[in-house]
């Protein structure tokens, strides 16, 4: 991804996901905020990025070229598809189809905790979940060289009553008890 790319996700993180109030929008029950301010916000921010004016057709290409679907456009409005940590839960939808099995990388460390308590949200909203291993890695190797790789058995966890949710590329749950985790 361009770098100039990188700097506009990030932001739009920051104010999607943690804090939209630092620009003064307000994010709807399924997290969508009006793109007008955030074009406003983003162009006062890196005008000096010298990429021109930052525009619809920016975040859609930002979306298009990213390596995972963090954003979605939806009209005049945009929002963060998963990652909140805001106090005000963003709605999700069961799909109607999920895999048998769903993964999460994490450390070694984390890994200790996760054997007794099981995947919980911790600041977030929802704890993250990939559907295949490559994906699972690469999130466990922000954290850690070694990341460990967990496997979710999702029919056990959806027979128990845990729900699932899918937000763009990934995977979405409250939490995972550990009888339903494996270590790869």
């Amino acid at each position: 991804m361009r770098k100039e790319f990188v700097a506009i996700s990030k932001y739009l993180a920051y104010i999607l996901r943690h804090h939209p109030e630092k620009i003064g929008i307000h994010l709807d029950a399924k997290g969508f905020a009006d793109l007008e301010p955030i074009l406003m916000s983003l162009n006062q921010k890196y005008s000096h990025l010298g990429v021109g004016k930052i525009t619809k057709k920016t975040l859609e290409e930002l979306i298009r070229v990213s390596d995972k679907l963090r954003y979605e456009i939806q009209g005049e409005k945009i929002r963060a598809l998963y990652g909140h940590s805001l106090k005000v839960q963003i709605e999700m939808e069961e799909p109607e189809k999920l895999p048998a099995q769903l993964f999460h990388g994490t450390t070694p460390k984390a890994y200790v905790k996760i054997k007794t308590e099981g995947l919980i949200k911790r600041g977030r909203q929802y704890v993250h979940l990939s559907k295949d291993k490559q994906t699972a890695e690469l999130v466990g190797k922000r954290r850690t060289t070694h990341p460990i790789i967990l496997v979710i058995n999702v029919q056990n966890a959806k027979e128990a009553g845990i729900p699932f949710y899918k937000s763009g590329d990934m995977f979405l749950a409250e939490e995972i008890p550990p009888e339903f985790i494996t270590k790869m």
